[in-house]
């Protein structure tokens, strides 16, 4: 998984070749059954535009998290995205959503897929660094594209 973030537009973004074409790649990116083998067993994923992505998450260093948004860009094969709002246990969601996306494009050996995390800057100001920072180390921590990876390639 290879990080571009752009700090000053507190943008996250990883991108990632896998070794497939774009349709298996879309197989395991935007179906639940796919999503649930390497995004989170605690997922709802509701593949048609407006649907919902809900997220379940414990971490014994972090706490306990729900992450949910609704699906905002649905092209096969090229893009999916969904909104993205924490709620931490104990505390207030988001008051507002941040976006990710994931972008598929052809190469020579396969699939370029990207991962963005845009939308931190609506947040409050402290609130916003301090998210942007943190889902840094959580997407870094989860290696979602590094599983998505796995799960299609192993799949061949």
């Amino acid at each position: 998984m290879i990080p571009s973030h752009v700090a000053e537009k507190l943008q996250i973004h990883f991108e990632i070749e896998i070794h497939a074409p774009p349709e298996k790649v879309w197989a395991k990116l935007a179906s639940p059954e796919g999503m649930n083998e390497w995004f989170s067993k605690r997922l709802i994923f509701e593949p048609r535009l407006g649907g919902e992505f809900r997220m379940q998450v414990r971490d014994p260093e972090e706490g306990e998290f729900t992450f949910f948004g609704e699906v905002v860009k649905l092209e096969p094969h090229q893009e999916l995205a969904f909104t993205w709002t924490e709620h931490e246990k104990g505390r207030n969601p988001w008051p507002v959503s941040t976006l990710v996306s994931f972008k598929l494009k052809p190469t020579a050996k396969g699939t370029l897929v990207s991962l963005t995390h845009t939308g931190f800057e609506a947040l409050e100001a402290e609130l916003a660094r301090r998210e942007y920072e943190g889902h840094i180390v959580g997407w870094e921590r989860a290696e979602p594209l590094q599983e998505l990876k796995a799960a299609v390639e192993s799949a061949q």
